[in-house]
């Protein structure tokens, strides 16, 4: 079997889903995985987790600007190449670059110029991600599309996250169809075991939940916003929120809440081990997704959704394409960039039982079509075709 490097920058490891999902489908076919990825407070800097070797590195607190994140990426760009190239001296015969950042395409080159073989997994769209950050007028736009440019061409292979990604890939990127492949991010068997019914009747109090990152593009400051309208516009004041998840936004809202005088309705976790998300998921009756109508979010698959939908929870989120493409129609559509329309939606299925046990069905049903099984078999496949 092969021998494989993985090189991530964007989280810790096992924390991001994908990479860990990824990981250990592959350790599981046989192979030999390392992981380097960034060190998260109280982990060790090595060991083996589920047959998959991490070695971690630390990286220093910056703020969310943008020298912050220049610094972030060039510390953690000179660890991942200096590992990336242990990696390959010590034999990895695979080098699996994620993204974001794209700037990973050097040791790509140097991989490929040694006859190694390179997969890009392209998480997310890293110019619209920056975009979306810091706006359209920055000088570094042009620099990250070369990038992102240069990673494509350095690859061997492209795995994309969704369908909007392969088209990308195609187009913007130039990668022949034959050398994209699509892995979707899907629940684990796991997810669909031991789902707890969710509450009947009439919601007086709906206990709502948003998992997941907590950056500007994700719309979390709107959480605020939305139970002040669900109190004011729909006799919703008991409802009350859990945030699960972490990000440069979670003390700007933490600030809000209390300024808002709902400190005691709203409950932050912060990053949770993944074992423990299907009991705050039991725990709610309606969950949200309010990443708003962007260039980015309308072609982002967002892994909370099919959690959502595995955990047979009632989904309220905007239209965007991709949300579209993994729910279909078991999910409550607000009106487009519309926070009035959200929490209108809320409000209906806290007001409908039968609506919200409609849309658990329907849930568990597209969750079951999305499982990680059907992707690993995906990712699986496109690694024996590099062996061949």
């Amino acid at each position: 079997m092969t021998r494989v490097a993985m090189l991530l920058e964007n989280n810790p490891y096992p924390q991001d889903v994908r990479v860990r999902s990824e990981a250990e489908s592959l350790a599981r076919a046989g192979h030999t995985v390392t992981v380097l990825a960034p060190r998260a407070p109280g982990q060790p800097a090595r060991e083996t987790v589920a047959g998959v070797r991490v070695r971690r590195f630390r990286l220093p607190q910056t703020p969310a600007s943008r020298l912050g994140f220049l610094a972030e990426y060039a510390i953690a760009n000179a660890r991942l190449y200096l590992g990336g190239v242990v990696e390959l001296l010590r034999g990895a015969r695979v080098l699996h670059l994620h993204n974001p950042p794209d700037t990973l395409f050097g040791i790509g080159f140097i991989a490929r110029a040694a006859g190694r073989e390179v997969v890009f997994d392209h998480h997310d769209l890293a110019p619209e991600l920056f975009e979306a950050k810091f706006g359209s007028d920055s000088p570094l736009l042009p620099v990250l599309r070369h990038c992102e440019r240069f990673t494509f061409r350095a690859a061997t292979l492209t795995i994309a996250a969704n369908e909007s990604h392969r088209e990308i890939a195609e187009s913007r990127g130039g990668v022949p169809a034959e050398r994209v492949v699509v892995v979707r991010n899907g629940p684990p068997a796991a997810a669909f075991e031991g789902v707890v019914p969710a509450r009947g009747g009439r919601l007086r109090e709906p206990e709502l939940l948003f998992l997941g990152s907590m950056e500007s593009q994700d719309g979390v400051d709107e959480l605020v916003p939305l139970l002040g309208r669900l109190a004011a516009e729909h006799e919703l004041a008991g409802a009350r929120l859990t945030v699960v998840g972490e990000g440069s936004r979670r003390a700007p809202l933490e600030a809000a809440a209390l300024a808002a005088g709902l400190g005691a309705r709203v409950r932050f976790t912060g990053r949770v081990p993944h074992a423990e998300v299907p009991a705050l998921l039991a725990g709610a009756d309606i969950c949200l997704d309010p990443a708003p109508p962007t260039a980015l979010n309308e072609r982002s698959t967002m892994i909370k959704i099919a959690e959502y939908l595995a955990a047979q929870r009632p989904v309220v989120a905007y239209p965007l394409l991709e949300t579209k493409r993994t729910a279909g129609n078991a999910v409550a559509y607000a009106e487009p960039g519309d926070l009035g329309s959200f929490a209108a939606a809320i409000a209906a299925l806290a007001a409908e039982p039968e609506r919200r046990a409609t849309l658990a069905r329907l849930g568990a049903e597209r969750a079951r079509s999305l499982a990680w099984a059907a992707s690993e078999e995906r990712l699986l496949g496109a690694y024996a075709g590099l062996a061949a």
